[in-house]
């Protein structure tokens, strides 16, 4: 996680020295979906050194907020990663509005729905992290064991494969879908040779639960509140009933 997020507050600081006037038509976005009247009276000089400005001090900014979190509380990184860009841009967005609003009736309302996907994205992300960290919990039926909660799932007995206890993760490349932020990980995650795993992890775990089954992917299970050991146990008596 610290790596991504390092990497991106490089991404911010070199966007700032990427966009130039010689290929702005192209490359800002806003500018270059304007009328080439609209284009010929924007002040792009102006508009491109706060640009750069901004990109150069949110890069810096960026790196070392998140370096701040990764000693003090490595699991906000999540929530740095998904919310302080969007909060930045609105606030440049924002600040530099009137390069925008002087122009012509169609930027102008350019602007007003750019703003408004912004703000729409930040609401919609924020809430999907609160979402997500929603403690999992586990439902016993006569049939199955049904998890509970932010990208549960049911797993009838019969479509128990094996059950093994592991002592740390198997490597994960990439995310399909889902959330991760330090011990909180949930969602459909890729390992190595297309290798693919159902993440339930909401608490720093000692042991991991691996349930393979039949006719899914395997779901790997460290939930706050529940011991691995236990339920494995339990798991397995259910499977003997």
């Amino acid at each position: 996680m610290i790596f991504i997020v390092l990497g991106l507050g490089v991404v911010f600081f070199g966007l700032g020295y990427v966009i130039t006037e010689a290929n702005a038509s192209m490359l800002l976005s806003g500018y270059n979906t304007m009328n080439s009247e609209d284009q010929k009276s924007f002040p792009l000089k102006a508009y491109l050194r706060d640009f750069k400005l901004f990109h150069q001090w949110f890069g810096i900014g960026f790196t070392v907020l998140s370096l701040l979190m990764y000693f003090v509380q490595e699991d906000w990184l999540g929530y740095h990663l998904g919310i302080t860009p969007l909060v930045a841009y609105l606030y440049f967005f924002w600040q530099t509005r009137n390069y925008s609003l002087n122009q012509s009736k169609n930027t102008r309302n350019q602007f007003w729905i750019g703003l408004a996907v912004l703000l729409f994205t930040l609401v919609f992300v924020v809430g999907m992290l609160f979402w997500s960290e929603r403690e999992n919990t586990i439902v016993w039926t006569d049939r199955s064991i049904t998890i509970q909660g932010p990208y549960g799932l049911d797993i009838p007995f019969d479509q128990i494969h094996s059950l093994e206890l592991l002592d740390e993760l198997p490597e994960i490349n990439s995310r399909l879908h889902g959330y991760s932020t330090g011990s909180v990980v949930k969602g459909k995650f890729k390992g190595p040779m297309d290798v693919r795993y159902h993440l339930l992890l909401d608490k720093p775990y000692e042991r991991v639960l691996k349930i393979t089954v039949s006719n899914d992917i395997p779901v790997l299970i460290a939930l706050e509140g529940v011991d691995e050991e236990t339920l494995e146990l339990e798991l397995r008596a259910r499977l003997e009933d």
